[in-house]
């Protein structure tokens, strides 16, 4: 993905912040209440109680992997993921929805083996892809799949 500009939603007071990519590292503040802007470099364990919050109101792009504990692909992929959640802070948010803890999502969503990873952007559902590719493979996928990218 290019250096572009981002959105960051701030977790104190709810604005969302625009900022060139390339400023990540310089710990943004807010700039209606000059809080800290904070961002996942990691990813983020979702339940169904919080998912639409983190995914489908999240201002930006979001790579939601399903996945499961006892999945060995699952595990197998999982190093590839965490990389791409740190290496793309701020310009994708990466969740996991373990499907064992979450029977509900993974009812939701249809998902019938693990890994499954869906990518959205602002709410919307761009694509969806099943098994662990490996993570240049991964990478590629997310850049077709992303608008602009």
């Amino acid at each position: 993905m290019a250096d572009k500009n981002v959105l960051l939603r701030c977790h104190y007071c709810g604005a969302v912040n625009r900022l060139p990519s390339d400023r990540l590292r310089e710990n943004p503040r807010c700039g209606k209440c000059r809080k800290l802007l904070e961002f996942s470099r990691t990813p983020v364990d979702v339940s169904s109680s919080d998912f639409d919050a983190e995914v489908f109101r999240w201002p930006g792009a979001v790579l939601v992997e399903f996945w499961a504990p006892w999945c060995g692909h699952c595990r197998a992929i999982a190093p590839a993921v965490e990389e791409i959640a740190r290496e793309r802070a701020g310009r994708l948010k990466v969740v996991r929805v373990n499907v064992d803890k979450e029977s509900f999502l993974a009812s939701r969503f249809n998902i019938r083996a693990t890994p499954v990873f869906y990518l959205f952007s602002n709410g919307n559902k761009l694509a969806d892809i099943p098994g662990a590719l490996p993570k240049a493979q991964l990478e590629a996928w997310i850049d077709a799949s992303l608008p602009g990218s």
